[in-house]
Order: structure tokens, then sequence, then C-alpha cells
């Protein structure tokens, strides 16, 4: 092969690399902007983007697109019996999660998502189930979120969720 037809080759492979990296780019771009169209759609992708096969990384980038970038992350827990409640911003809650999610094949999906919207906002009841990668349910809950629609897109401004215990079984109107 001569030195033309190595750089020719060459250059057809940087090509096809490049448009196949920008085609790739331009699909999630559409996705990230599918994502925000709906209070359906935005919920939904918060699942997606943190849940997955064992080993797979997780779509931090897909994830903070969701949020404005002032909003809170908050986790109701219990201890004894005292309630409390961790808030994490966006790049506190991704950090905390490290790379657990996709060492556990985390992976979260909704029962039922109860919405009510007024004007530009909107809560949502979301009722989830978790599945660890041996594929058993290990917890059940309700996420609430809080969004609103500004700059022709929708953005969750507060989430909190709070897990079912013995106690505090999620109530059927969420489930069914």
């Amino acid at each position: 092969m001569n030195r033309y037809t190595k750089i020719s080759v060459l250059l057809a492979l940087f090509t096809t690399v490049i448009g196949y990296s920008d085609l790739k780019s331009q699909q999630k771009e559409q996705q990230y902007a599918n994502d925000v169209t709906s209070v359906e759609n935005i919920v939904t992708a918060v699942l997606a983007s943190i849940s997955g096969e064992k080993g797979v990384e997780r779509d931090w980038t897909r994830f903070r697109n969701l949020f404005l970038p002032t909003a809170q992350l908050n986790a109701v827990s219990y201890k004894n019996n005292s309630t409390s409640v961790k808030v994490y911003t966006v790049n506190e809650f991704i950090e905390a999660a490290g790379t657990w999610y996709e060492d556990n094949g985390f992976k979260e999906y909704a029962y039922k998502n109860q919405i009510d919207t007024f004007g530009n906002i909107a809560n949502v009841f979301q009722s989830y189930g978790i599945k660890l990668a041996d594929g058993i349910e290990v917890r059940r809950g309700i996420n609430s979120f809080q969004l609103v629609y500004m700059q022709n897109r929708w953005w969750i401004t507060n989430l909190i969720w709070d897990n079912e215990t013995e106690k505090n079984k999620i109530p059927k109107q969420y489930l069914e």
C-alpha cells in the first residue's frame, strides 16, 4: 500500500468514526430533548438514567439535564422512632451514588404516576419498586416530584422519596 492509499484509508476511517460519533451525539441530544417535553417523560427519564444492568455505567449527564441547577433531592429515613431527611444537590446525589448503582445492577421502576398540574407547575406522586442484579424486589416507596415548565421545557425543582415500611405501607390508590 503506497503512502497516498494509506492516507486515504486513514482519512476515510477518521471520517467514519467522526460521523458515527456525531450521530451518537445527535441521538443523545434528541433523547435529552424528548425527556423534558412532558411531565410523564421527565419522571420516566429519571428512573431510566439511574437504572441498568450490573456493570453498565449510569447516564449522569442525562440525569443532570432533568433538574434545575438549584434542585434538591431529599431522602426520608427512619431510625428508632425518629424521622430524618438527607438533602442533596444533584451533584451531591451523584457523588453519593458513586458506582454503587452500576456495581449492584440497581433498577428502579414505576408502578404508577399520579400527576397533578396547574399552570406551569406539576406534582407527581410516583410509586416505585427497586430490584438489584438478582431480580428480587428489595424496596418499594413513593417519589414526590415538584416540577416547573419554563424555557420551553419541564424541570424538576425538587424530589423527595420515602420508602415503604411495615408501619408505612403504600396506599392502594398509588399502586392501581
